[in-house]
């Protein structure tokens, strides 16, 4: 027999969360299923020392131009803090070419959550029932015939009923691993196709180490490049600056990244600091890397041609199908901030008041 809910959540991201949170506030019976053995999607730490995290996907936050971020931050009792962007910034037309300007920035009004996003996410999920939240759960189908929804979970096969159900999940990723019954139009299939997957070909890299040399050169860390690896370069030390850290962005693309061995992209991403930052950028403690092209829950094979500009997200999509029982949520589908935080919880409040 199916278990049965009043709220179905697939995807226990940001928004998805939010959901949760929000519904168990109104006192409804929801549960959440996420493919992953962790929550936050691409909201992603990555650990140092057991001391220090470092964001390796979504990090800069921008307090006057979100307001639901901001106010969630509030209330999760949140601390937040500069980007550091004291100092110079180089730009790399070749390598034998580096330029450097003063007051530059790009990131002068952006911000940082102390301990990493992630943060947010282990904040937001503390406030939620724990049962509520089943990982390794692979949803496989959606049938509109008594709301059911077929899933494997740590091999077995389960079966769940709802009165609603929200996708809060890029629709690429639903397109490509759901089956839904009766199928949808052809239309809202080749729309959800053509929807970019924030940070799906995307990969970011952090060099850790035990001092900001940068800082004592009068740079700020920021750097763009025409010649890479690296094409654009951060300082992403933590709030209490226990380790210092040079956060990166490589500008190789997903095909040409999976034709290099791991090894020859440090080696020439070390070489690139070298020529920017001299000898004492080869002192490094330690080199998180997550390339998103390589997670099965972020990117679809026709993801992995990121585009160079963030994307317009379709607003005149339809959010809600089979009467508003199966209800469209995540930052893809958020009508004016996709792809950013704010967009996950924007597109979460539309998803809550259709519910």
């Amino acid at each position: 027999m199916a278990e049965h809910h009043s709220v179905i959540i697939v995807g226990a991201g940001l928004s998805g969360l939010y959901c949760a949170w929000q519904l168990q506030q109104r006192q409804q019976d929801v549960i959440i299923l996420d493919s992953r053995d962790r929550t936050g999607g691409r909201i992603l730490c990555a650990d140092y020392n057991n001391t220090c995290r470092f964001d390796m996907g979504p990090a800069w936050i921008w307090p006057h131009l979100q307001p639901r971020l901001q106010q969630l931050i509030s209330q999760l009792k949140l601390n937040v803090f500069k980007q550091f962007t004291a100092g110079d910034l180089l730009y790399e037309k070749s390598p034998s070419a580096i330029e450097r300007y003063s007051d530059q920035s790009s990131h002068g009004y952006s911000y940082r959550i102390a301990g990493g996003c992630q943060s947010l996410i282990d904040a937001l999920q503390s406030t939620i029932d724990t049962p509520c939240i089943q990982l390794n759960t692979h949803v496989q189908s959606i049938n509109q015939k008594g709301l059911s929804i077929d899933a494997q979970h740590d091999g077995k096969k389960v079966t769940y009923s709802a009165d609603k159900i929200i996708l809060a999940l890029p629709p690429r990723i639903t397109q490509q691993n759901i089956t839904i019954e009766p199928g949808l139009s052809k239309h809202i299939i080749e729309t959800w196709r053509a929807i970019p997957t924030w940070m799906s070909g995307h990969s970011k890299m952090v060099f850790i180490y035990a001092e900001p040399f940068w800082r004592d050169q009068n740079l700020s860390g920021e750097v763009f490049s025409h010649h890479g690896p690296l094409a654009e370069i951060y300082d992403g030390s933590p709030a209490d600056e226990k380790y210092y850290a040079l956060t990166s962005f490589v500008g190789l693309s997903a095909q040409q990244r999976q034709q290099m061995k791991r090894d020859q992209l440090v080696a020439a991403c070390m070489a690139q600091l070298k020529r920017l930052f001299g000898d004492e950028s080869q002192r490094i403690l330690d080199i998180k890397i997550k390339d998103w092209s390589q997670d099965k829950n972020t990117a679809t094979a026709i993801d992995l041609t990121s585009p160079a500009q963030h994307p317009h997200y379709a607003d005149d999509m339809p959010r809600g199908f089979w009467d508003n029982k199966l209800i469209l949520a995540g930052s893809e589908v958020a009508r004016e901030h996709g792809g950013y935080l704010e967009g996950a919880l924007e597109s979460a409040d539309e998803a809550l008041s259709l519910c």
